[in-house]
């Protein structure tokens, strides 16, 4: 029989009473008491000590723990007590346990409770595993949740059930995350060009679409499984397995490599692989990608022995082939220059452009290329001084192109310094000849106007002597009919010798011979010349510029008067401090100027633009069917060229 410690204690205070009235046969007796009481007050010491040690680790356990006895809670911990987010404990106690488990579960909750309860009362405790479940908070928010159950010893109020608990909101969210991100992933691999492969120990757990179809199998079950080194060349098997280890060892990624692979079909082919390190659930994998580069070598191949065979023939043009971005930097030149200019290649990359080439036309040549668009060629020259401080003409034709995602001028530049040349010394031979020609003009319109003049009035004073002296009518008609066939024939030499050269153009000036040109070509032709000038009146113009300007008006208005059938024409002259500009303009029945001096119709429209070229200007001619003509002449007034001398 089992005494507790009170029941002891009165006992042995009895039996003390008994021997002091001195019965001493008790003696015996209540010494076993007294020990039997010491022991009992150890065993409740330390009992009490390892209640507190409970205690405290009940409250820093950091999982929620409560004991609910008939589904009342009637005990819970701080920790439990913050997630469930009370104020205090007082708030929890007392309530309804299930009440703070989510609808959804509270059915499978009240199951795992009654499991518990129905364990046989022989066992001391019964606990069921941990479960995911949803809580709410005092408040009514649900979060996620791991319980379990443990079933503790019946007391006089009901047996009590201890539950803990632990949030597992944020790993749950975390998960998902994780599941979303994975699936992202894998939808994002499914989408790329590239065949993506995963590997771990050399054995293939994944493959995305991509790298079925470059391995030309049906399904991704064809690769998974197997080991990366039964589709490497047998040669290529230690690379690929040192890469590997050099990989999961320093665990960064690699270099790209090219390998060739083998599909199961037995064909080969070559790849650029890139390789990764990852982590596949915990463990250290390899995350390959792969592109068949087996077309692009091909054709990188070719490219090279197109570029070889473009180098040698650029090498063996007579002429410079460049290569330049658009910021000016020399890519390609080819080996001419030496030859040309004996500037080293070096040099020139490296040189200051502007030092060797004009600065106009260099500035002139970059918004050239500037403006052109992708595909568009153009054409200009440059003025280059060669090392030895030469002077050369280039003749230059770029085209923009697009080589490498970069936007490049390509260029072939042709040395035409002979061609300049021939093309001065046939511009100084034509001035030559043109001066002839009008020297010969001069002196034909002297020699009209001097000797056959003279001659012509001299026999006119001859017959006006003659007349006076005969007698006879017959004879006199008759001398008077020579008189008016000799006024003619004067008349016609003085018209001869105007149309070969004017001698007011050199005696007065362009202004009063233009003025009295237009008024002699009205009488002639009835053809009103409206006329404007501003400036002319104020410059005394180089013999070679008032020629030209008076041969350019002179041809014009005898073709307006030959073909334009109209009765008024215009001409108009403006003289700037460095230029002269000329218009000339008719409303009649026009023509096509390209197609009539292509085919040679008028010398008189070639020779007026040559005598404008000839002192470094422009003619150009407007003009269609039925809508009249325009001729404009831009001639600069510093031409050193003076052909009427």
């Amino acid at each position: 029989m089992s005494l507790t410690l009170e029941q002891l204690q009165d006992r042995l205070a009895k039996l003390e009473t008994s021997r002091n009235a001195g019965n001493d046969p008790l003696s015996q007796e209540i010494a076993a008491l007294q020990g039997l009481v010491e022991q009992f007050n150890n065993i409740e010491s330390d009992h009490f000590k390892q209640a507190a040690f409970l205690q405290q680790l009940f409250d820093l356990i950091p999982i929620g723990i409560a004991i609910h006895i008939n589904g009342i809670i009637t005990m819970i911990n701080p920790t439990g007590v913050r997630v469930l987010r009370a104020r205090s404990e007082e708030e929890l106690l007392g309530k309804k346990a299930i009440d703070f488990v989510h609808p959804d579960f509270r059915e499978r909750a009240m199951m795992r409770i009654q499991q518990l309860l129905d364990e046989p009362a022989q066992t001391d405790f019964s606990t069921v595993p941990f479960v995911e479940e949803k809580f709410l908070t005092v408040d009514g928010e649900p979060f996620d949740v791991e319980a379990a159950g443990i079933r503790m010893a019946p007391t006089e109020e009901g047996t009590p059930i201890l539950v803990l608990w632990r949030d597992i909101t944020e790993q749950k969210r975390q998960h998902r995350a994780l599941e979303e991100s994975e699936a992202r992933f894998r939808q994002l691999v499914s989408l790329l060009p590239d065949g993506v492969v995963i590997h771990k120990d050399q054995k293939i757990i994944f493959v995305n679409e991509a790298a079925v179809k470059m391995m030309k199998v049906d399904e991704p079950e064809q690769l998974i499984g197997r080991t990366v080194g039964e589709f490497l060349l047998p040669e290529e098997r230690t690379f690929v397995e040192q890469r590997i280890q050099q990989l999961l060892t320093r665990w960064e990624a690699l270099p790209i490599s090219k390998n060739h692979l083998v599909r199961p079909n037995g064909e080969t082919f070559l790849v650029e692989v890139r390789a990764f390190p990852f982590m596949e659930r915990g463990e250290k994998a390899i995350l390959l990608v792969v592109r068949d580069i087996t077309e692009q070598e091909r054709m990188r191949e070719e490219l090279e022995k197109r570029e070889a065979r473009f180098r040698l023939l650029a090498d063996l043009l007579p002429a410079v082939v460049y290569l330049v971005d658009e910021h000016g930097e020399v890519l390609y030149l080819n080996q001419s220059l030496d030859d040309w200019w004996g500037y080293s290649l070096d040099e020139i990359k490296t040189m200051d452009y502007f030092k060797i080439i004009d600065r106009e036309d260099l500035l002139h040549a970059l918004k050239v290329f500037r403006s052109l668009k992708l595909g568009e060629s153009a054409y200009y020259e440059l003025r280059v001084l060669d090392k030895s401080g030469a002077a050369h003409w280039v003749a230059v034709r770029t085209t923009k192109t697009m080589l490498e995602d970069r936007i490049v001028g390509l260029g072939v530049a042709l040395d035409i310094t002979w061609r300049k040349e021939m093309e001065q010394a046939l511009k100084q031979l034509t001035h030559r000849l043109v001066t002839s020609l009008e020297e010969e003009r001069r002196r034909i319109a002297n020699e009209l106007h001097d000797e056959v003049g003279q001659q012509l009035v001299g026999m006119k004073f001859a017959l006006e002597r003659a007349l006076r002296q005969v007698q006879p009518t017959a004879a006199r008609d008759a001398i008077q009919d020579a008189m008016h066939q000799l006024a003619d024939l004067t008349e016609q030499v003085r018209e001869l010798s105007l149309s070969f050269r004017p001698a007011m153009l050199d005696n007065l000036g362009l202004l009063p011979t233009l003025l009295w040109h237009f008024k002699r070509y009205a009488a002639r032709t009835g053809i009103h010349v409206r006329f404007q000038q501003k400036g002319l009146d104020e410059v005394r113009l180089p013999q070679s510029h008032a020629i030209t300007i008076y041969r350019v008006v002179q041809e014009a208005l005898t073709n307006i008067a030959r073909h334009a059938d109209v009765d008024e024409a215009a001409v108009e002259i403006r003289v700037s401090s460095d230029r002269l500009f000329l218009k000339i303009v008719d409303n009649g029945r026009g023509f096509a100027p390209d197609e009539v001096l292509r085919n040679y119709q008028s010398t008189g429209l070639k020779g007026m633009m040559e005598r404008v070229e000839l002192l470094s200007g422009e003619l150009t001619i407007h003009s269609q069917p039925q809508k009249g003509t325009t001729i404009l002449a831009t001639i600069p007034l510093s031409s050193p060229s003076d052909f009427s001398q």
